[in-house]
This record gives C-alpha cells, sequence and structure tokens, in this order.
C-alpha cells in the first residue's frame, strides 16, 4: 500500500513537471511580430522564442533563423535597404544587414531593451521605446543621438514616425508626439480610462492616423480601433474586435489597412470592414507585401500565415 501511494504521488509531480514545461514550451511560441522587406525579398519574423526567421518574400521558403540573446517583440525593415531593426527585451535589441550577413549593436553602456523600434520616413533615424517608458533616438550605424525623458507612463508599447517629418509618436496608456530634439509637440488621452495602447501607424499622407489599444476584458471596455488626426482630434473609432489589436499596416498605396487581433481584418482608408480573415488563435504580427497581394500574419501559437488580398489563406509557412 505504501509503495502504491510513493508511486503515485511520484506520477503526480512528473505530471506536474511536464505541465509546466508544456505552458512554458507555449508561451515561448508568441511570435510578436513580422514585417516584409521594402523591395518584397525577404519576410522577418520574430517572438519568445528569440529567434528571428527570414522566409524569402516570394517563394516563402525558410532561408535562415538567427538566435537573439532574448525575447524579439518588434522587427522593421529599413525603407530602403535590406537592414532590420530589432526591438528585444534586456539587450537584444540591434540591427541586422540581412544581406552582408552582418550584426551592428547600439553602441550604449546601457542595455538597449526595447518593445517596439521603428525607422524614420529616410531610414536616417531609429526611434526605439523601452519598457522603462523611455524613447531613445538612433543613427542607422547604432550611434545614440538623444534619450527623451519619461513621461507619466510606466511603459513605452509602441512607435512610429511621421511619413515625412522627423515626429515621433509613442504609445503608453496616452500618445505622446515628439520631434527629433525630444521637444513635446503634443500629448493626446485616447479615452477616459486608463487602456494600455499597443499599435501606432500614420497613414502615409499625413493626414492621420491609426492606433489600437488592448481593451479590459474584466471592467469590460472593448478593445478599440480609432482613427486621429494630427491635431489629436479622434475622427472614427471602431468597437469589432474580440481581442486586443497588436499590431497594425498600411497597404503601400495607403488605400487598405490590416489589423491583427482574434482575426485578420482588412479596412478601407475610411475605417469600413471590407474583409475577415479567422484564424484559430490570436494574431499578433501583421503586415502587406510591397505589391499589396499578401499580408503575413504571426501568432500567439507560432504559426506564421500568408493571407491573400481578401483575407483568404494563401500558404502556411510552418
Amino acid at each position: 500500500m505504501e509503495i502504491r501511494k510513493v508511486i503515485i504521488i511520484y506520477c503526480l509531480l512528473i505530471m506536474g513537471i511536464m505541465d509546466c514545461y508544456s505552458q512554458e514550451q507555449d508561451e515561448n511560441r508568441i511570435l510578436w511580430t513580422a514585417n516584409w522587406s521594402n523591395d518584397g525579398n525577404f519576410i522577418a519574423v520574430g517572438g519568445d522564442d528569440k529567434r528571428i526567421r527570414i522566409y524569402n518574400g516570394h517563394t516563402f521558403e525558410l532561408l535562415r533563423i538567427y538566435k537573439n540573446e532574448s525575447e524579439v517583440k518588434r522587427v522593421r525593415w529599413h525603407p530602403i535597404k535590406n537592414i532590420l531593426a530589432i526591438a528585444a527585451i534586456d539587450n537584444g535589441s540591434k540591427i541586422l544587414d540581412v544581406e552582408n550577413d552582418r550584426t551592428i549593436q547600439f553602441e550604449s553602456g546601457d542595455n538597449i531593451g526595447g518593445r517596439s523600434i521603428a525607422w524614420n520616413f529616410n531610414g536616417e533615424l531609429i526611434a526605439i521605446a523601452d519598457y522603462e517608458g523611455v524613447l531613445t533616438i538612433w543613427t542607422k550605424d547604432g550611434q545614440l543621438t538623444n534619450t527623451i525623458k519619461k513621461e507619466d507612463t510606466k511603459s513605452y508599447v509602441a512607435v512610429d514616425w511621421h511619413p515625412f517629418k522627423n515626429e515621433i509618436i509613442v504609445l503608453g496608456d496616452d500618445m505622446w508626439i515628439y520631434n527629433e530634439n525630444g521637444d513635446l509637440l503634443k500629448k493626446i488621452k485616447h479615452r477616459d480610462e486608463k487602456v494600455l495602447m499597443l499599435c501606432v501607424k500614420w497613414h502615409k499622407s499625413g493626414k492621420f492616423f491609426v492606433t489600437g489599444d488592448y481593451g479590459d476584458n474584466k471592467v469590460p471596455y472593448k478593445p478599440l480601433l480609432q482613427f486621429w488626426n494630427p491635431s489629436g482630434t479622434l475622427i472614427r473609432q471602431i468597437e469589432v474586435s474580440k481581442t486586443e489589436y497588436r499590431n497594425i499596416s498600411w497597404n503601400k498605396t495607403g488605400n487598405r489597412l490590416a489589423t491583427a487581433s482574434d482575426a485578420l481584418r482588412i479596412w478601407s482608408k475610411k475605417g469600413k470592414l471590407l474583409k475577415t480573415g479567422f484564424s484559430d488563435d490570436n494574431l499578433w504580427g501583421v503586415d502587406w507585401s510591397p505589391d499589396g497581394k499578401y499580408i503575413v500574419t504571426s501568432s500567439h501559437f507560432g504559426k506564421v500565415i500568408v493571407w491573400d488580398r481578401n483575407a483568404n489563406v494563401v500558404r502556411k509557412l510552418n
């Protein structure tokens, strides 16, 4: 009888260990970000498995996997060259020259960890928004040019540059717009409640930008997709998604917006829902191909999918 008890306890312990391991494996499968290179030749995908996958942007073949020091939160291709800016936690943020297989480190005595990263319109500057609520500006060679002081936010989550000015939008619970010198041009409160914002994209015209937030299921507050003019006036607000908006992307012509949440949704420039691509799990990364024919998404359970412009699945890449 005692031996049987020992065996049962042993089995329960093993099951508990395996369950914890399984949960850890599930967490490590999250792919937060997907981005298509400007020339259409490459797709980059990154996530919590500390790997950066590079796919052929035409055949969708997996070309290479780069190992990173820490979890990858955002990847963004240079607007002209095949150079990838990477935001990762701890000291994992860097610049990756894919064609020459060369890594450029951000030159600083401090750990450079970030939740979001973005190139300016001509690819000369990089903005990194970090977990501490600090915004830093860097050259394309990894040299620090400016550190913008922390505002009343716990963390910055998303960042985007104006399409033809050196002005930066950064998100936390609110929005802040700075110039490259760090001067605060505008602070925008996006809703009465304190709800974390997650993604922002300027329209290529510079006449408006779009944000997506987390919502709060406990209250409940629905996740919001919001359209804003440059002065911070709300143009349009949409409550459709069942889960948070993690990433959004305009196609090159600016007439279609793709959003990643519980589904892939494609919108008109004025915010009309045109197409919905249903998913088995939450979609976190999203980006259009430069020719506007395809969309790539990455997901909570580590799936990479290419869709057509009508939100039909074309190919699953893993």
